[in-house]
């Protein structure tokens, strides 16, 4: 079972932040119900969902994680479309880090649910998944989560700083998506070095690119770029160290 709970939860990654753009989300909190956005992404989860485990006996399962995946968005773009009127937010996108992260602990708590029935009423495993290992199938989650999930969670916590919307306006977007590009690969590399115990190599890539972009007479954004990327090593370090320690593995094996 601990498989299948992590190939849904592949699934979920995938469908909610890789197969998810800004334009998405926005149109879905703008428009919610009424958004042709929002039924085009649950179907998306319904695909990844059935895609990431192919057996007959799960599509209603994946049906109940895509019906789910329905509510919660929308219950979320509703919240978050009443904080926006009420904050006066109504000229831009708006994120709750408070309902970000709610939304995503009810999408886990679903998933973990819908798997625990299913291999309680099924018992069938999905023959692909025999070909890895349980700390394989973490070593791939955690690249996939040093990715753009991380760069959302960063953008997320930043905005709850007032941070961000200051120096986006500062900054084109040709910049923020190379600054995206550079967070990716620094936690990309530092999982690497985690998972090789390399622990010398990350503070050096530390200490290079605090020379390189903290050198800047703006106090804001110099806080601004110290604080993402210490969130950004700190998220790599901790999925690293969760992997190598075996942590995550053994959070999964009462299930």
């Amino acid at each position: 079972m601990e498989k299948i709970l992590l190939s849904q939860f592949i699934a979920h990654i995938m469908a909610d932040y890789f197969a998810q753009s800004e334009c998405i989300s926005r149109m879905k909190q703008e428009k919610a119900l009424s958004s042709w956005h929002l039924y085009i992404h649950v179907l998306i989860v319904f695909v990844f969902s059935l895609l990431l485990t192919p057996v007959c006996s799960f599509i209603g399962y994946a049906v109940v994680i895509a019906l789910t995946h329905f509510m919660i968005d929308v219950l979320k773009s509703s919240l978050e479309r009443w904080l926006k009127k009420k904050k006066g937010f109504n000229d831009r996108f708006y994120v709750n880090h408070y309902l970000f992260f709610t939304d995503q602990l009810l999408h886990l708590i679903v998933l973990y649910g819908v798997v625990s029935f299913f291999w309680t009423r099924n018992q069938v495993f999905p023959s692909y998944l025999e070909l890895f290992s349980v700390n394989q199938l973490l070593i791939f989650t955690g690249f996939l989560l040093c990715m753009k999930p991380a760069n959302v969670v960063i953008r997320i916590c930043l905005a709850s700083l007032n941070l961000y919307a200051s120096n986006e306006k500062e900054s084109g977007n040709d910049l923020e998506k190379a600054g995206r590009w550079i967070g990716t690969i620094e936690r990309i590399l530092t999982l690497v070095l985690v998972m090789l115990q390399q622990y010398a190599a990350i503070g050096f890539i530390i200490a290079a690119k605090s020379i390189l972009r903290y050198n800047d007479s703006k106090t804001g954004k110099a806080e601004y770029v110290l604080i993402g990327t210490l969130l950004s090593f700190g998220i790599a370090v901790c999925i690293g160290i969760g992997i190598k320690q075996g942590i995550f593995e053994s959070f999964l094996e009462p299930v």
